[in-house]
């Protein structure tokens, strides 16, 4: 099958059919609507006047990230208060206030009521729109403003026209390569957000949380690379297509646990070797989350491969892949998804409700039938040479001073001696005199001549790799695995490295 018809098959039957999806999520949501009414009567307000208005304004109310937070907040009343991010009398205004507009015959949604010029990603019959503040100072933008506050630490900067041109010139690219598998997707958010790249948004290239469904946001500092933006465009409405699915769905077993009582079980989780730990270990992924950047990369992998195809006939209108920001390419994400769905099996079956193992199941046999030259199931070499070399690279973020510089020195000696440990197993002792050679500090400035060992280290190591992905094929005692060899170097060392990157308790953000 030539790639192009996945297009097709990612937006099809049970998992990819949008409007099914949204079926299902509207009558989740008018399901609990039902049960509030009895409490709450703007829920029984809102309910009756989306039954009686005419032209099914339910898209636009009910995939609304502010009404179905509100929704879902007075739905779990009782959870603790200090999981709630807006008080229950705000929440019940924000369906008061969706159900007037309702009545009255307004057929854009909720959020956008207080603004009279919006900008559209694409065509606003189902595409989202790009948040602007409104003029008039609403119990929508009030909540809003608190929701975003209270969820991600700051607030939304107001889209430029250089902004929205950036982004809609990045849909129009994935409407080129992905057309199907790209509306599909975006047809499930609502808005978008432009964030400044600073204070709490430092870091983040784009973001999506299930708390706030519906809603993506995109750093505009890097709106450089119509490739980019394209790519992070799919990924972060791909969430909300899955979110869309969970809400109606039995993705994971403990939707339902929680909707009785909190669980005190430990749950599994998932690493993503390919990305640093950092000192909270945040590369450790639960079962929502590895499911969610399984269900991206499959797509990316996708996308990234088309991408590659089409970069020299695109190349006049957008550009280069890799300038100035690259995209992931379609190897990577390949690999990154075959990892994930792996360990999703071995770690997370107990974790995922039926309708989560069957889509685990459906989108590991479009995978297999995408990439018939897979890495041998339980590689990792390649992932965790990626973490390598990226905290090698970063490290010329992180201040200068004695104690990194004493890091590096420690970690320098503790990772030659692993690698040389490793040549040994793998009987490669003929690189020895080379390898020591090469491990000799010769530049004055430390970072550089950390990551330049490392980048010789990851060089070497999967230039021997016979397939590029396992070193285990070549150990010479039987019980060893030079791949455990590596994976315990690396973790080392990112665990140092991630003390020595935080920051000191007194400073600020």
């Amino acid at each position: 099958m030539e790639l192009s018809a996945f297009d097709t098959v990612l937006s099809r039957g049970p998992f990819g059919d949008s409007e099914y999806l949204r079926q299902q999520m509207h009558a989740a949501f008018r399901h609990r609507l039902e049960n509030i009414s009895t409490s709450i009567p703007a829920g029984r307000r809102l309910l009756t006047t989306l039954q009686q208005a005419e032209g099914q304004p339910e898209y636009r109310v009910l995939g609304d990230p502010l009404v179905r937070r509100a929704i879902q907040q007075l739905v779990v009343q009782r959870v603790a208060a200090a999981r709630r991010k807006l008080p229950p009398q705000m929440c019940a205004q924000v369906l008061e206030a969706a159900a007037q507009r309702v009545q009255e015959g307004i057929t854009t949604g909720p959020l956008q009521g207080g603004v009279d010029d919006a900008q559209w990603l694409g065509d606003s019959s189902r595409t989202p729109w790009i948040w602007a503040p409104g003029r008039h100072d609403d119990i929508f933008e009030r909540a809003f403003g608190q929701l975003v506050e209270a969820e991600f630490g700051a607030g939304l900067s107001a889209a430029a026209d250089a902004d929205g041109a950036a982004l809609r010139e990045g849909a129009r690219l994935l409407d080129e390569v992905l057309p199907l598998t790209s509306r599909s997707a975006l047809s499930h958010t609502h808005l978008i957000g432009v964030t400044s790249g600073t204070g709490a948004w430092r870091g983040k290239a784009s973001t999506s949380q299930f708390t706030v469904t519906g809603a993506i946001f995109l750093n505009r500092r890097l709106l450089t690379n119509p490739w980019w933006v394209a790519e992070h465009l799919l990924h972060e409405a791909l969430h909300q297509k899955l979110y869309d699915f969970r809400h109606a769905h039995s993705m994971l077993v403990r939707d339902v646990e929680e909707a009785s009582k909190e669980t005190s079980r430990e749950a599994p989780h998932v690493v993503s070797l390919w990305n640093m730990p950092g000192p909270d270990a945040s590369n450790r992924w639960n079962t929502h989350r590895a499911m969610a950047a399984f269900h991206v990369y499959v797509h990316l992998a996708l996308f990234g491969s088309l991408a590659e195809q089409m970069s020299s006939r695109l190349h006049d209108t957008y550009g280069p892949l890799d300038a100035p920001r690259a995209m992931t390419s379609s190897r990577k994400a390949f690999e990154r998804a075959r990892y994930l769905g792996e360990n999703l099996r071995a770690s997370c079956w107990d974790e995922l409700g039926v309708a989560g193992r069957h889509l685990l199941e459906w989108l590991s046999s479009i995978l297999d039938a995408m990439d018939p030259a897979p890495p041998p199931a339980g590689a990792s070499l390649h992932l965790l040479m990626d973490r390598y070399l990226k905290e090698a690279r970063r490290l010329r973020k992180i201040p200068p001073s004695d104690d990194l510089t004493r890091t590096l020195h420690r970690l320098a000696a503790a990772e030659a001696d692993a690698f040389l440990a490793v040549l040994c197993a793998v009987d490669a002792r003929a690189h020895l005199e080379e390898a020591h050679a090469a491990l000799v500090l010769k530049a004055r400035d430390h970072v550089e001549s950390f990551a330049q060992r490392r980048r010789y280290i990851a060089d070497a190591l999967l230039r021997l790799a016979p397939n590029g992905y396992s070193l285990d094929a070549l150990c010479l005692s039987t019980g060893t695995s030079a791949d455990e060899m590596v994976r315990n170097m690396v973790e080392a060392s990112s665990s140092e490295l991630a003390m020595a990157a935080a920051p000191a308790p007194a400073t600020s953000r």
